[in-house]
């Protein structure tokens, strides 16, 4: 009896000698994150607040705001500009999307193969993304300038143009080239996020496949790709939620132009608070742009999870 009691009386101290410590490790972990999460905070939170806040109110610089409930929405969403807008981004998310997860697929698949120089690709690969979104928008409007524009001389040099060509005064080829300029430097990050995960694909099952005689094709669509999936999840959201915000590299190449051919969502936001001074039409344009790419965000999260747990099954 005495020998039992003294194992339950060990086993019981043992216990809360371990919940003691877990205690004592989760407030040691709260303690190092209350820094950055203050800093998010003050530095997300806040501003956020103020933007819906805003969003509510005819904002005045001269006085007190005032509350008009949910006219700025109204004003807003029946503005034929604010549609237009929209398709603008739409069409350049889809664009943007497409390209930049295509060749960041297409670049992880090439450099996860051996070869000479693959070390040097490699490196190359991360160079876009250390770029600045502003850099890459005076980078590219370099390049496709209609006077010393690096892509009229190769052009013009190989006779396939008898003129240099001003690519950002047409309406359709301006949208086309604030996508591939954006989509350049975000197919980078989408390359070297495939890249790794690429490293964790069992050599064996691909051995193994082709010993059975699958082709290349069905070795990428069987193996390959579903291993890919909850990367190619980050890498589809990711991508679309920087396509629908796109701002800096439209600002500098066109600034919405020609007319307002690639005025997208946040340059509508930008030509409102800081051209016309609709600091409260600005905010509600914000908060229709998050609640849009929340929505979006969350349906591709939900399709790829049911597609991942179908696979599973």
């Amino acid at each position: 009896m005495k020998a039992g009691h003294a194992m339950k009386h060990s086993s019981s101290s043992g216990r809360t000698s371990i919940q003691h410590i877990a205690v004592s490790d989760g407030r040691f972990g709260a303690a190092l994150a209350a820094p950055a999460t203050l800093a998010v905070a003050l530095l997300v939170g806040i501003p956020t607040l103020l933007t819906i806040l805003n969003s509510f109110q005819k904002v005045s610089f001269n006085g007190p705001n005032k509350w008009i409930g949910f006219d700025n929405f109204a004003l807003v969403l029946t503005s034929p500009i604010f549609y237009h807008s929209l398709w603008i981004t739409i069409v350049y998310t889809l664009g943007f999307l497409t390209l930049s997860t295509l060749l960041g697929l297409g670049f992880a698949l090439l450099l996860n193969e051996n070869f000479r120089l693959r070390a040097l690709g490699r490196t190359l690969l991360i160079i876009p993304w250390a770029a600045p979104w502003l850099m890459v928008g005076i980078m590219w409007k370099w390049f496709i300038d209609a006077n010393v524009g690096g892509l009229n001389g190769i052009l013009y040099q190989f006779q396939l143009i008898d003129d240099y060509i001003p690519f950002l005064a047409d309406t359709k080829m301006a949208l086309l080239f604030t996508i591939l300029a954006a989509s350049w430097r975000q197919a980078s990050l989408s390359g070297l996020l495939f890249l790794a995960a690429l490293q964790t694909v069992p050599r064996d099952l691909l051995e193994a496949a082709t010993v059975d005689g699958a082709t290349a094709r069905q070795r990428f669509l069987y193996i390959t790709l579903p291993w890919l999936s909850p990367v190619l999840l980050v890498v589809l959201v990711t991508n679309t939620i920087f396509g629908f915000l796109m701002f800096d590299v439209v600002f500098i190449m066109t600034h919405g132009g020609p007319g307002n051919a690639t005025e997208v969502l946040s340059l509508l936001l930008y030509r409102l608070i800081f051209n016309f001074s609709n600091v409260g039409g600005g905010s509600a344009v914000a908060v229709v742009i998050a609640f849009i790419t929340f929505a979006i965000g969350l349906i591709l999260v939900r399709i790829l999870y049911n597609q991942g747990s179908e696979s599973s099954n």
